[in-house]
């Protein structure tokens, strides 16, 4: 399938592993860019052997590693350093997030890459950031949420805090590396010289938590975790059991909301009560539990759907909690395409989020699912313009792997987004 997208013709080098940096290189490969995945010629790369397989083939992976191209090189070996570099002067961004000192150890720092090409843009993800104070230590994403203050404020209010169930902190910072990505290639092309993306893993949420510092510096006040209400008590929310077993999320922030969730839950006259007036008056002690006592007691006693059609029929914003067999059940995520069905080499059809963000005249493709380890050696190293007899040796030197074979008893069509 020929690739659609806003970065058709742009050349992406993915040196990372396992998360936060390749998900940068996913979301622009999904919008066109051509992404090259280097990868550990002995093992690949570590998310490959992360989480469940059907038929020994990494589930994950099929989405992690989907439009890219898999190449295999020995980054710590001189010969591998030298391809890098000839690929390079043909690239337009490179990717990485190995620990701060990494590249620079294997002669592959900025100054060199830009030897090479000085309109070369550099992601650069780590735990702390580059060259700062403890930058060489470990730092992982759920190091990175612990710091920037989102775990804190997640979990029981009397319990201990609490990480969501997936790699928020990698997640988010891949996002915001290909969106600083964006921005630098905007730089480069107005000032004609590559630019480097520097990116640490808590830096993300932290970001997006825009008023604990103001909260803490002015007013001495340290937030804490309240459970699914809002920390900071200006909205009425959270998630709340249903008679038949499912749970509803209820989320009401306006004044107009707010009044209409009272006068479901409790008529006219609890949505009148002073109490409950303002901001001022709810965030007295006390004031917002007491309000979700009674959203809780309102909808034990519905059906979920019914309780999501009523406040829905006085414009409360309220929807069920998905798990993900329900979302492979609801129709909508595929009529919007935010599910779609990817034909692969290894498992035939399989499932995954969409293209996102979506645009309108250029929404990106998904070309293929994961590919198998170095299942594009030879298109891109004869590209570079090598040998047969060149790439043997480097098979024989380790400098390369030989590509991985389709799973036993797999299908052998192609893959193309369904």
């Amino acid at each position: 399938m020929s690739p659609g997208g806003p970065l058709v013709g742009l050349r992406v080098l993915d040196l990372g592993h396992v998360l936060a940096g390749p998900f940068a290189a996913t979301l622009l490969a999904d919008l066109g860019a051509d992404v090259i995945k280097v990868e550990d010629p002995r093992r690949g790369d570590t998310i490959r052997s992360l989480g469940p397989q059907h038929k020994g083939v990494p589930l994950w992976w099929k989405v992690a590693g989907r439009n890219k191209r898999s190449l295999t090189l020995k980054l710590n070996h001189e010969r591998g350093q030298e391809l890098l570099l000839r690929l390079v002067a043909d690239t337009d961004v490179l990717i990485e997030n190995f620990r701060p000192g990494t590249l620079e150890r294997w002669n592959l720092g900025p100054e060199i890459l830009w030897e090479r090409n000085p309109c070369l843009v550099i992601l650069r993800i780590s735990g702390f950031g580059q060259g700062a104070e403890g930058a060489p230590r470990p730092g992982f994403g759920r190091v990175g949420e612990a710091m920037s203050g989102a775990v804190h404020l997640t979990g029981e209010r009397e319990g201990r805090p609490l990480h969501v169930g997936f790699s928020l902190g990698d997640a988010t910072s891949g996002m915001l590396g290909a969106l600083g990505v964006l921005a630098a290639l905007r730089s480069r092309d107005r000032a004609g010289r590559g630019e480097i993306v520097d990116v640490a893993l808590f830096e993300s949420l932290f970001r997006m938590i825009e008023w604990q510092l103001p909260m803490a510096e002015q007013l001495g006040v340290a937030v804490h975790r309240a459970g699914n209400a809002f920390p900071i008590g200006y909205a009425v929310g959270g998630s709340f059991e249903a008679a038949d077993g499912r749970w509803v999320t209820v989320s009401a922030a306006t004044e107009a909301s707010i009044r209409a969730v009272l006068g479901i839950v409790g008529g006219d006259e609890l949505a009148e009560d002073r109490r409950f007036a303002d901001f001022s008056a709810r965030t007295e002690p006390g004031r917002m539990e007491e309000i979700d006592e009674y959203v809780a007691t309102w909808i034990a006693a519905r059906d979920s759907e019914e309780a999501v059609r009523i406040f829905a029929e006085a414009d409360v914003a309220a929807g069920l909690v998905y798990d993900a067999a329900m979302i492979l059940r609801d129709e909508f995520f595929r009529e919007r395409g935010a599910v779609v069905s990817v034909t692969d080499a290894d498992l035939g059809q399989v499932s995954m989020p969409g293209v996102v963000p979506r645009l309108t005249r250029e929404p990106g493709t998904i070309r293929w699912a994961g590919p198998r380890l170095g299942e594009h050696n030879d298109e891109i190293l004869r590209g570079l313009g090598l040998s047969e007899d060149e790439i043997v040796e480097l098979l024989d030197e380790g400098v390369i792997a030989s590509p991985q074979p389709i799973a036993d008893g797999a299908p052998t069509r192609g893959g193309r987004a369904g």
